[in-house]
């Protein structure tokens, strides 16, 4: 088959799959939920996207695959108005809670700002996990189903998969659910958490540790994120270990009126396992912080959004080293948190 046509054969299956099985309802679900729910944006359109795109675009991670069928990492662009986009809230909800830092410029120390910025956060990964969740039942329902055109479009043209194929499918994908729910499972805890701090306005139980650049850099993210490894080595979750709750860490970043604002933050119940944020990290130079919040972002965060302009002004050889570590970490197990010195994607 031409690789041109497999190529599409493969994404278009896999974007129908995934198209399929988006949750949609709202991460606050009460009953002051509207009936709608909407495309919210996880990171600020009109104050943050608008600032760092091109035309109406930005630059997010990618994939796509080679001439060998091999995964690969690559930064396309996305409309603005469509990046970044989950459908985890309802129209009410996402008004309402959001207004303080959608309509108010960030400041320090301020708690509920700090605490939204999180629980924002949070809310993006909970629809991914329950999104990919369902794709994978939806894989495994395909395949009992024999529908394979379904789950692929290359076997239209290549036929039925072979026995072993299929085993082998269906060991992945049984695999990947599972481990799936238990995250799901997991962060199911952290929304009941964060929903009740939320009602009880109670934001001192998320701290936040503040990074100020003082230069705007055109990039932004906002993630949940569960760091293995401090810079030290030392395990911060130990993602084999079943019992121990996981402590998550709430990233977002965003440029704002000359700065650039990198908040970390995490549950006070977790402090303790975040203790080398202030001990390994925020006593570094500017410098050194730039590369180690770039290592985090690329080794952990998926939703990143970069100003197409900013993304040019770095070497071939960066652009190559920050895709490639991309995909290299996508799946690595006990990841450091600095992987490469020389990556910094904190660009002027």
């Amino acid at each position: 088959m031409d690789f041109e046509i497999m190529k599409r054969s493969f994404f278009e299956g896999f974007r129908k799959l995934r198209n399929m099985s988006y949750w949609e309802g709202c991460f606050h679900a009460d009953e002051n939920c509207s009936e709608r729910i909407i495309k919210a944006h996880s990171i600020q359109n009109n104050k943050i996207l608008n600032k760092i795109s091109e035309n109406g675009e930005v630059l997010m991670f990618g994939n796509d695959i080679d001439e060998s069928l091999g995964l690969k990492s690559i930064m396309k662009k996305e409309g603005r108005k469509r990046a970044t986009t989950f459908t985890g809230f309802c129209g009410h909800h996402d008004t309402t809670i959001f207004n303080p830092i959608e309509n108010l410029d960030y400041q320090i120390g301020n708690k509920q700002q700090e605490f939204l910025f999180a629980y924002r956060a949070l809310a993006h990964e909970y629809h991914a996990k329950k999104s990919t969740v369902e794709m994978y039942k939806k894989m495994l329902e395909l395949i009992s189903r024999e529908e394979y055109s379904e789950l692929n479009k290359i076997f239209e043209h290549q036929g039925p998969p072979s026995p072993e194929h299929l085993a082998f499918m269906r060991m992945m994908f049984s695999a990947a659910l599972e481990g799936s729910e238990d995250a799901e499972n997991r962060l199911e805890i952290a929304r009941s958490r964060m929903n009740g701090f939320l009602d009880t306005g109670n934001f001192e139980e998320v701290i936040t540790e503040v990074i100020e650049f003082p230069e705007e850099y055109h990039i932004a993210t906002s993630a949940t994120v569960i760091i293995e490894k401090d810079l030290e080595g030392a395990t911060v979750n130990d993602l084999s270990d079943f019992e121990t709750a996981l402590a998550p860490l709430f990233v977002t970043v965003f440029p704002q009126n000359n700065k650039t604002y990198v908040l970390l933050s995490y549950l006070k119940r977790n402090r303790r396992r975040f203790q080398f944020i202030g001990n390994q990290i925020l006593n570094k130079s500017v410098p050194e912080k730039k590369v180690i919040i770039s290592n985090l972002l690329i080794s952990y965060i998926e939703n990143i959004a970069i100003s197409p302009i900013k993304w040019r002004l770095l070497s071939h050889e960066i652009q190559n080293k920050i895709t490639v570590a991309f995909l290299n970490t996508a799946t690595q197990v006990e990841k450091p948190l600095l992987h490469d010195k020389q990556i910094d994607v904190f660009v002027l």
